[in-house]
C-alpha cells in the first residue's frame, strides 16, 4: 500500500526543524489567503496567485508551501525585505477590492501578511506554534472532507475513477454510441424590461449524466479534469458529426458549439464546414478561457481562422472576478460569457460596480452574456453593469412567463 504523501503543513514544519538550529538569515512570509471573501477564494483564482509566486521561487533560496485552509506560507533565506516585498504586494494587487487587502504592507493592521523573522528564536516559536496549530486543525478538516467526499460518492453513485486504463475502452465507446438524442439545447436572450425576450442563439451540448449513463455507468467521468479533457474532443466531433446533417439554412435560431481549440484544427471541423460553409454566419464557436490561456498562440490562429471562415467566436469561463485579471477586449472575441456565482453579490463597493460597468462598456454591451443565470439576483447583477444577455433555466422560465402573459394579453 502506497504511503500518503506529507501534507503542506507537515513538510513546512519539517523545514522549521531542519533550519532551527542555523535560521540565519531566514524569514517566512505567512500570507492569509484564507480570510479573503468567498467569491475570492475560488480554486483558479489561488492558483493564478500561487503561480505568481512559483516564478518568484525559481533561482531564490525559498519554498513555498499552500496550507489546507488556503494560506500560503513563503520560507526565504538570503533575501531582503525590499526582495520579497513586489511579488508579495503583485499577489495582493490580484484582489484589490477584498476588505483583506485594504490596509498597507507592514502597517500595524496588516491583515494580509504577516512576516516572521526565523533568526529570532521568540518570533521562531511563535511561528512554530502557528503552523502546527494549522496542522491539527488540518488534519480534522480533511478527514471531515473525506469523509463527506465518501459519503456523496455514495450517495451519487459516480463509480471507479476514470484511468489511463479505462480511458481508451470508453472512449472507444463514445466513438460508436449513438448520441443524437442525448444533444439538448439551451437559448441566450436578450432581455429588456416590457419587451419580449429574443433568442440570441442557441447553445447545443452533450446531456453528460445521460451519456455517462450510457457510456460509462460505473466510471466517475468528472473525477479527473485531464482525463475527461482527452473525451470532450471525441464528442466534439460526434456532435459536430451531428449538427452538419441538420438543415441551418432552416433553422429558427442560430446555433452556438462548445468545442476545444484542438477541434478546431481537426479534420472532422473541416468536414463540417464543408457541409455548413454557407451558413457559417449563423454558427458560434465558444472555446474555454483556460483552453485558451494554455496556449495563446493557438488561440489567436483558431480565432482568425475562425473569423475568415465566417463565424463567431465566443469566450467561455470568464468570471466577475476574472476580467480584473487582464482586459478581456484583447482576446478580439465577437462574445464574453460571464458565470454568475451568487458570491458576487453582497457588500460590493460602488467603485468596484463601476469599474465591472466600464468593463462592459468596454467589450461592448452586445456581446457580453451572463450565463447560470439562476435567480432574480442573478438578472439585477447583470442589468447594475448594462448587461442584457442573459443564459440560465431563471431566464428560460422567465421568458416563458414574459411570452404566456403577453399571449394572454392578445388573447384578452
Amino acid at each position: 500500500m502506497a504511503m500518503e504523501r506529507p501534507s503542506e503543513e507537515e513538510l513546512l514544519l519539517s523545514q522549521l526543524e531542519r533550519i532551527r538550529d542555523n535560521a540565519s538569515g531566514c524569514f517566512a512570509v505567512h500570507l492569509h489567503l484564507s480570510n479573503l471573501r468567498s467569491g475570492n477564494k475560488q480554486p483558479r483564482f489561488l492558483d493564478i496567485a500561487s503561480r505568481s509566486l512559483q516564478d518568484f521561487i525559481v533561482g531564490n533560496d525559498t519554498l513555498l508551501f499552500r496550507m489546507y485552509n488556503r494560506d500560503v506560507v513563503l520560507v526565504c533565506r538570503g533575501l531582503t525585505i525590499d526582495d520579497v516585498d513586489p511579488i508579495v504586494e503583485q499577489v495582493r494587487a490580484l484582489f484589490p477590492e477584498d476588505p483583506l487587502t485594504q490596509s498597507l504592507m507592514g502597517s500595524f493592521d496588516d491583515q494580509f501578511t504577516t512576516w516572521h523573522d526565523l533568526s529570532q528564536p521568540d518570533d521562531f516559536r511563535a511561528f512554530l506554534v502557528i503552523v502546527k496549530d494549522q496542522e491539527t486543525v488540518a488534519k480534522v478538516e480533511r478527514e471531515n472532507d473525506r469523509k463527506e467526499q465518501a459519503s456523496q460518492a455514495a450517495a451519487v453513485d459516480m463509480g471507479s475513477p476514470l484511468a489511463p486504463d479505462n480511458l481508451a475502452a470508453i472512449d472507444q465507446k463514445m466513438k460508436n454510441t449513438q448520441i443524437a438524442d442525448l444533444i439538448k439545447n439551451q437559448a441566450v436572450y436578450r432581455v429588456v424590461p416590457g419587451q419580449k425576450g429574443e433568442i440570441i442563439f442557441r447553445e447545443y451540448f452533450i446531456a453528460m449524466a445521460e451519456l455517462k449513463a450510457r457510456v460509462a455507468p460505473s466510471v466517475n467521468l468528472f473525477g479527473s479534469p485531464w482525463l475527461f479533457q482527452y473525451l470532450t474532443e471525441t464528442l466534439d466531433k460526434r456532435m459536430l458529426s451531428v449538427i452538419s446533417r441538420r438543415d441551418l439554412g432552416a433553422a429558427p435560431d442560430d446555433i452556438s458549439l462548445n468545442l476545444n481549440i484542438a477541434t478546431v484544427t481537426s479534420r472532422e471541423f473541416q468536414q463540417f464546414h464543408d457541409k455548413v460553409e454557407a451558413y457559417t454566419a449563423r454558427v458560434v464557436v465558444e472555446l474555454q478561457v483556460i483552453d485558451i490561456f494554455s496556449d495563446m498562440n493557438a488561440f489567436k490562429y483558431t480565432r482568425d481562422l475562425l473569423h475568415e471562415r465566417g463565424y463567431r467566436v465566443l469566450v467561455d469561463g470568464l468570471s466577475p472576478l476574472g476580467i480584473h485579471f487582464f482586459d478581456p477586449s484583447l482576446l478580439q472575441s465577437d462574445f464574453l460569457k460571464i458565470s454568475w456565482g451568487p458570491e458576487f453579490v453582497g457588500d460590493e463597493k460602488k467603485e468596484k460596480i463601476e469599474e465591472m460597468r466600464n468593463i462592459v462598456r468596454h467589450v461592448g454591451t452586445d456581446g457580453v452574456i451572463l450565463s447560470r443565470v439562476d435567480s432574480q439576483d442573478a438578472v439585477q447583477w447583470g442589468a447594475t453593469l448594462g448587461i442584457s444577455r442573459f443564459q440560465g433555466y431563471f431566464i428560460d422560465k422567465l421568458v416563458a412567463a414574459m411570452r404566456a402573459q403577453r399571449a394572454a394579453k392578445k388573447a384578452g
